[in-house]
């Protein structure tokens, strides 16, 4: 039984002619493990976050967690987390896509890509500007009605049933565009392919507007437009985290000890990359001990260092609430790195401000997840 696991993927693409991180060296493709994709799902009546961590990857693919919370119009939430594995081979051939996933196995889905289109499609629709395309995704019943169609919730998408879209993507626009992402805590611009969808299936038509990272390696999904039951929904890629460690693998790319290092030194200021909550929680995500793990490092290098950690929400509710989320969170990290790494605490300061400095506007969802961060700024001479 699939429950609550529909999703409407929104993702971008690596561009072979420019790199995922301006200015840097190419980031090695597929995602490498530790790589977290966060997602923002937007409805007419709720909306959603989303943590997609490639776990475990090997020659044979990429097996990824994924969290999410909902919040809907009405003040309900939904939690869930899953499981899937994404085949290389899939990645390297396959002309389906699988836009959901169950609570309980199987895990992987020959035939299937979830995170990407192929490299195949992505070089025949570069080629010749379209190419045969299949969509799975869930829908509602054909009996359902319209009320059925847009019912939220238990009683709708958890009665939802597995429909295979049959058609063709097409090129939109042959010229690859700027995508704004946020990459390491990073603002910066990757290349995405522009796509059409033409779908069809038991007599209804679906015409989703893609747009994939415009490199052929791994044409990541940036964004999705369009459901075949809701076609306003906009699921949307708001930002890669890539894994921080020290000293290179993936690193020339990943603000990992290294950049962050350099960061604290010649900037003062550095948003941590990698530190995830939950919605309105102060709750440490499990994905976020890597960063604070490395950052401990880092600190240990420098004893001499003092600092304080700054925890920033978006403008969702109240300005007292968002102030109060914001230190718990900042206080959540100072906390695991005393406890779990013996950091000095007198050296760590918090303070949280709330809403009151947002990066970017607060008026999209995708705005607001990119201004929910955690930034550690250095007491520096000057």
């Amino acid at each position: 039984m699939f429950r609550s696991g529909f999703r409407i993927l929104a993702f971008s693409t690596l561009s072979s002619a420019a790199p995922l991180l301006s200015q840097q060296p190419a980031v090695p493709l597929p995602l490498p493990q530790g790589a977290t994709v966060v997602q923002t799902l937007w409805t007419p009546d709720a909306e959603r976050e989303s943590f997609l961590t490639a776990q475990e990857v090997s020659p044979k693919g990429t097996k990824w967690t994924w969290s999410l919370l909902e919040v809907h119009a009405a003040g309900d939430t939904v939690k869930e987390e899953f499981a899937f594995v994404e085949g290389a081979a899939d990645v390297a051939d396959a002309f389906r896509f699988r836009s959901f996933h169950g609570k309980e196995g199987p895990f992987e889905h020959p035939g299937y890509t979830m995170m990407a289109v192929s490299r195949a499609v992505y070089r025949r629709l570069r080629a010749t500007g379209a190419d045969s395309f299949q969509v799975m995704e869930l829908a509602p019943p054909s009996d359902a009605g319209v009320g059925g169609q847009v019912l939220e919730g238990l009683l709708g998408r958890r009665n939802w049933v597995p429909v295979r879209w049959r058609g063709t993507l097409s090129v939109a626009s042959p010229t690859p565009a700027p995508f704004s992402l946020l990459v390491n805590g990073r603002r910066t611009e990757v290349s995405a392919l522009h796509l059409r969808g033409n779908f069809t299936a038991k007599g209804r038509r679906f015409e989703p507007q893609v747009w994939v990272l415009a490199d052929s390696t791994y044409p990541l999904l940036l964004k999705w437009v369009g459901h075949s039951a809701q076609p306003t929904n906009v699921l949307q890629t708001v930002r890669v985290d890539f894994p921080v460690g020290e000293g290179g693998g993936t690193g020339a790319t990943a603000p990992g000890g290294g950049q962050l290092e350099l960061s604290l030194k010649e900037q003062c200021r550095v948003e941590l990359p990698g530190i995830y909550f939950a919605f309105n929680s102060a709750v440490l995500d499990p994905a976020s001990d890597r960063t604070i793990g490395v950052l401990a490092e880092v600190l240990a290098r420098h004893p001499d260092w003092t600092g304080t950690i700054e925890g920033h929400t978006d403008s969702v509710g109240t300005a007292a609430p968002n102030r109060s989320l914001s230190e718990r969170r900042a206080a959540a990290v100072r906390d695991r790195l005393v406890e779990a790494h013996k950091a000095d605490s007198v050296r760590l300061g918090t303070a949280g401000y709330g809403s009151s400095r947002p990066r970017e506007t607060n008026a999209t969802i995708e705005g607001r997840a990119r201004n929910r961060r955690v930034e550690l700024v250095r007491r520096c001479a000057g």
